[in-house]
């Protein structure tokens, strides 16, 4: 949000994130071979401004949109992982 609030003219006082998340995850402690997955990811904004309503909701619009992290969450893409071990790929 501070990245864009100069674009709205927002003045932000002070902006706190509270993200809460369900997590099935099974497989971790052996119950069963379901593979791991959120459930659920809520997050909560709190901003203190004393900017108008409207221009502070366009700038969250904004800064929802450009969240690389719920955009990713929202479209899955695959996820490939490699581990390296001295240089020499770890089988």
């Amino acid at each position: 949000m501070a990245r864009f609030a100069p674009l709205y003219d927002v003045e932000i006082a002070d902006a706190e994130a509270d993200v809460r998340a369900r997590f099935f995850n099974t497989q971790k402690y052996g119950i069963d071979d379901a593979p791991a997955h959120f459930e659920e990811v809520a997050v909560r904004l709190s901003i203190n401004s004393p900017a108008d309503a409207g221009a502070v909701a366009a700038l969250v619009d904004h800064a929802e949109r450009a969240c690389h992290a719920a955009q990713s969450l929202r479209h899955p893409v695959p996820v490939t992982f490699a581990a390296v071990l001295n240089g020499a790929p770890l089988v």
